[in-house]
């Protein structure tokens, strides 16, 4: 017979898949824990990719009434590119006040420039007279990622919040049975040699002496998730926790199961007691299967909510940093930058919706002809959000090849939860594989959205 304390647990289950539980009111606003980092934390959709970023699960083991989760995970980001650009930090900063907590996640794109800051390494190439790189994420650990960390630090405190710094999850790189230092975040043997540079490149080390340095609280996600990896063994921990075609991103067990240590990490640690008001979980199945089903159960339970017929259609879509070209969406220069690899938060169609005053709107279906162009390289995102501040940020469509002058029909079958009175924007980000160089003459079409879903009564 299934006790009290589980139902209890599975409603909130059921609840963080709808996404209603980030966005109820309450009687007394709870406390609130922003999560800052890349794709290993951020938000999907089960209909849009297997992926599942941890911080999605995370508001799972906290008390609704108490903590009130904001995952702000950003696919592509590093250190860098989430202070720097407008739609991120700053709009993590417009959603903190005093008394929140700010969980620091990065190291998996500031990696990609092998353990060297990017501005270092372009300024080597220019007086080699060499082509310079185009990818801007890279930073070194020892100098712009320590740096990146304090700003973040720094800036939270101003506000009156507490940061946490948390180390990132491993990749899934084994040699004999154990995670390798690359998979640890450590660069440094492999790259040694090539980098010719004294130190190690360990963004873990690095981002501990910050935390000690600054007198912040350090949770070790990286040795916790690669002891949970080697005692699972590579063909399970690829078959139930990667199971998304890559050795970097999670998928439902993995996801929930990072999300579970990043639990266990807050409450064993003492300089976060405030944080302790934690639902006490009974044993959980917490395999593939299992999270597939409780999904699946809340995409059911949202379907069969009762409620009137809604259906529309949006022709008018707004657009930052793009314009129109004979109904056709480039950007304002018409170029498509070189070296573009995922989603540009500043450049984006968006659509709009707002729910009734005094009733709330499910989302049920959503669709939206897309065409590239004069090429083959265009990629898109699609994500939700919601109010002006974009809050709540979730990937419900990703296509990295939409074939070249080919309509496909986007199609969401997935409910999407509008709270009363609140305004969801669906934000189409594209980008292109322009292969290093700037490319012109390339277009995304977009057709009308058709959206239906139901009053809530």
């Amino acid at each position: 017979m299934v006790n009290h304390q589980y139902i209890i647990t599975m409603r909130k289950i059921i609840s963080l898949v709808l996404g209603s539980l980030f966005l109820c009111t309450v009687n007394a606003a709870p406390r609130r824990v922003h999560t800052i980092g890349d794709s290993t934390m951020s938000d999907y959709k089960p209909a849009a990719t297997p992926k599942r970023g941890w911080g999605m699960y995370l508001q799972v083991f906290f008390n609704m009434d108490s903590i009130e989760v904001n995952n702000r995970g950003k696919s592509g980001a590093s250190t860098r590119t989430f202070y720097e650009t407008d739609n991120l930090w700053p709009s993590v900063k417009r959603q903190m006040k005093d008394g929140d907590y700010l969980i620091i996640q990065f190291a998996h794109n500031d990696e990609k420039c092998k353990g060297e800051d990017v501005y270092v390494q372009n300024a080597k190439l220019r007086a080699e007279g060499k082509d310079t790189l185009t990818d801007m994420r890279g930073t070194e650990p020892n100098t712009t990622y320590k740096q990146y960390l304090r700003k973040f630090v720094n800036e939270a405190r101003e506000m009156g919040v507490k940061p946490i710094l948390m180390s990132p999850i491993c990749r899934a790189y084994f040699k004999d049975g154990k995670i390798n230092n690359e998979g640890r975040h450590n660069l440094t043997s492999e790259r040694m040699n090539e980098l010719k540079n004294e130190g190690d490149k360990d963004y873990v080390r690095c981002m501990r002496e910050v935390a000690e340095e600054m007198g912040v609280p350090f949770l070790d996600m990286t040795q916790k998730s690669r002891e949970m990896y080697e005692s699972a063994g590579q063909e399970t921990c690829m078959k139930e926790y990667f199971n998304c075609g890559d050795k970097t991103h999670t998928g439902q067990g993995g996801g929930f199961l990072n999300a579970h240590l990043a639990y266990l990490l807050i409450k064993n640690n003492p300089n976060l007691s405030e944080l302790h008001h934690l639902v006490a979980l009974p044993p959980l199945d917490v395999s593939v299967a299992y999270i597939r089903t409780i999904e699946e159960k809340g995409r059911k339970e949202a379907f069969n909510a009762q409620g009137t017929p809604y259906k529309t259609t949006i022709k008018n879509a707004k657009t930052k940093n793009m314009k129109l070209v004979k109904g056709n969406y480039t950007p304002e220069d018409g170029m498509w930058p070189a070296g573009e690899i995922d989603e540009v938060a500043n450049r984006y169609i968006q659509y709009s919706i707002t729910a009734e005053k005094k009733k709330g709107l499910v989302i049920e279906s959503i669709s939206l002809p897309v065409k590239a162009l004069g090429g083959p390289g265009m990629n898109i995102h699609i994500n939700y959000g919601f109010g002006d501040e974009f809050r709540n940020v979730t990937t419900i469509y990703e296509n990295t090849a939409l074939p070249k002058n080919q309509q496909i029909t986007v199609s969401l079958n997935y409910p999407i939860l509008v709270p009363a009175g609140q305004t969801l924007h669906i934000r189409v980000l594209p980008w292109y594989d322009s292969n290093g160089k700037p490319q012109g003459k390339k277009f995304l079409q977009l057709g009308e959205m058709k959206i239906t879903g139901k009053r809530l009564q």
